[in-house]
């Protein structure tokens, strides 16, 4: 019961937040320097959650072409620069990933 509260709390508190920030017709807006200060959040979380996943093997820091995670991020950082496609650089990525880890 009490994770049922405390999950529909957050729900409703994260909805609440994006609600006030979005709606057209409410007279809150934001800055042209918050918003552009919140475009850099969203990669800032993407890269905290996966520069661990990429660089530490076996709670070692490793930058070894041995590391699979590294070379695989890699090829995402070239296709996504080159691509611009987010779809396309989320499948090609993954499929390198495989091949680097099954096949090689």
């Amino acid at each position: 019961m009490d994770t049922w509260v405390i999950l529909l709390t957050v729900a409703a508190l994260v909805f609440g937040s994006r609600f006030l920030l979005m709606e057209p017709w409410l007279p809150l807006k934001l800055s042209e320097n918050v918003q552009k200060m919140l475009s850099y959040s969203a990669p800032a979380v993407l890269t905290a959650i996966a520069a661990p996943i990429v660089f530490i093997r076996d709670d070692y820091f490793t930058l070894t072409m041995d590391n699979h995670y590294l070379v695989a991020g890699i090829i995402v950082v070239i296709l996504a620069l080159s691509t611009r496609n987010t779809l396309m650089t989320v499948i090609l990525g993954m499929l390198s990933f495989l091949v680097l880890k099954h096949v090689i």
